[in-house]
């Protein structure tokens, strides 16, 4: 992006930037919602860059879910167990 301060209906696009990821995935209240959108509708370089990274989000969760289903049920329980003794032994 050529200019992270360039600012659009207020907002600049460095600040639509740290949201992106809280705004893509319905985390934001309803103002700052509306206030990332009035950036996006004004702000073509952003507006763009969201929709990219929406659909690699978006790819990135439909392979996952395609993927998890392919893990043989012995070898996604062998891997939670050593996950679990990992984590009980850095507590």
């Amino acid at each position: 992006m050529a200019d992270l301060d360039r600012v659009v209906a207020g907002i600049a696009c460095r600040d639509v930037l740290a949201d992106l990821s809280d705004f893509l995935d319905g985390a934001l209240t309803a103002t700052r919602v509306a206030e990332l959108q009035a950036h996006l509708d004004g702000c073509d370089t952003c507006a763009r860059f969201g929709a990219d990274v929406a659909a690699t989000m978006q790819a990135l969760r439909a392979h996952r879910v395609t993927r998890e289903a392919a893990v043989p049920p012995v070898t996604a329980a062998r891997l939670r167990d050593r996950l679990a003794r990992a984590y009980l032994a850095i507590e």
